[in-house]
């Protein structure tokens, strides 16, 4: 009765965070009246259009699943008694960098934005240190943490470059179009090694690599056009969708090899 509560518990607290970061999302201003509009489509090369930040609504509806999963199991699997508090801190980050967000207040954002990416990491590295037991946790756990971690690594980044330029940068000059690709380079290269150093790392790239498909489509064709900064970037982009079908195809043999 006690681990029932407990795990009840759990999934109440998930889904009330969850909740919270939802209701702050479809209550907030557009992005172009938040901070100046330094968040806006086309405020830097680097920011992401709409469809780009999509994916987080559906990241959102993983982590219920994966709330409602655990509030009725028997927590047999250690895995996810030792990432407990880990993703109650991760749901309490979300909710304040949405509600950061929706109030303009970019440095406190970006600052629980941070927050929740390190977190997210945690969970990551815990995720990848354990065995999973069931295949339900391949495709609700491993997908739902990699993917949200790979999704808003470019999305901090993107933040980053806004919160650089809303403090005395300035967007169109060479140097800051420089610094924001090679920002884009070294992550694509991050996620690039660590694309075949396990199985996170795939859910990983394909999360992050969304994000930046979206970002350089929009550099490409938007209004504020950076075909420059878009080419540097699809070179990143090209290098983590080699990398991420190489990882698949061997991930996929060893799979196959194993029954």
């Amino acid at each position: 009765m006690e681990l029932k509560l407990v795990s009840g518990g759990y999934a109440v607290l998930m889904l009330l965070g969850l909740s919270w970061a939802v209701w702050a999302v479809f209550a907030a201003p557009d992005l172009e009246d938040i901070a100046g509009g330094w968040l806006g489509q086309d405020a830097t090369v680097s920011s992401v259009p709409l469809i780009g930040l999509l994916p987080w609504f559906a990241l959102i509806l993983c982590l219920a699943a994966y709330a409602i999963w655990q509030g009725v199991s028997r927590w047999q699997v250690r895995v996810h008694r030792h990432i407990r508090p880990w993703v109650l801190a991760m749901v309490l980050f979300n909710a304040v960098w949405v509600l950061c967000l929706q109030r303009g207040l970019i440095g406190l954002s970006l600052f629980a934005g941070a927050a929740l990416l390190a977190v997210l990491i945690r969970i990551v590295v815990a995720l990848d240190r354990s065995t999973l037991e069931h295949q339900i946790d391949r495709w609700i756990t491993r997908a739902c943490f990699g993917l949200f971690a790979g999704w808003l690594s470019v999305i901090i980044v993107a933040e980053s470059l806004a919160f650089a330029a809303m403090h005395h940068g300035n967007p169109h000059s060479l140097m800051f179009k420089g610094s924001s690709a090679l920002a884009i380079i070294l992550l694509a290269l991050f996620l690039c090694a660590v694309s075949f150093k396990n199985p996170m790392g795939i859910y990983l790239n394909a999360g992050a690599l969304w994000v930046l498909v979206w970002i350089i489509l929009d550099r490409y064709s938007g209004h504020a056009t950076s075909p420059i900064f878009a080419t540097v970037c699809l070179v990143a982009a090209v290098m983590m969708l080699i990398c991420l079908i190489s990882a698949l195809r061997t991930r996929i043999r060893r799979i196959l090899s194993s029954h």
